[in-house]
């Protein structure tokens, strides 16, 4: 019994400790989007430094509104993660710039390599939704 009790004050303590060293890290926390689900909400007001500290990380092409508006769920940090994660030619279409570099017709290797990709897929026991054999 006595064992049972020093472990759950070991874990309250971890608990309490890892709650602190959260709220003590120096990012703020994002407002969120959770009450803007009606048209006539107000939308919470974006700390200016914050917006500063993702421009100065995320790719200039980025308006500030979309900033912002990724500000609202997202900390500067993970704004510029996951902004990092798209290549350049998908940011470049998404906000409305010409792409630099045309592709060009697909290669007749790259089409025998699909067909056999897609009719591997076809093969797979997966397609079977509740069929009984």
């Amino acid at each position: 019994m006595k064992l049972f009790i020093v472990i759950l004050v070991v874990l309250v303590v971890a608990a309490l400790l890892l709650r602190l060293k959260k709220s003590a890290s120096g990012s703020p926390r994002p407002p969120g989007t959770a009450g803007l689900d009606e048209e006539t909400a107000a939308r919470p007001d974006i700390d200016p430094a914050a917006v500063a500290a993702a421009r100065a990380r995320v790719s200039q092409a980025v308006p500030d509104e979309v900033l912002s508006d990724a500000l609202l769920d997202a900390t500067p940090k993970q704004l510029a993660h996951m902004f990092a994660a798209v290549p350049e030619d998908v940011m470049a279409a998404a906000v409305g710039a010409e792409p630099k570099a045309q592709q060009g017709p697909a290669r007749a290797e790259d089409l025998a390599q699909l067909r056999k990709v897609g009719e591997a897929v076809d093969d797979l026991e997966i397609w079977s939704f509740g069929e009984k054999s």
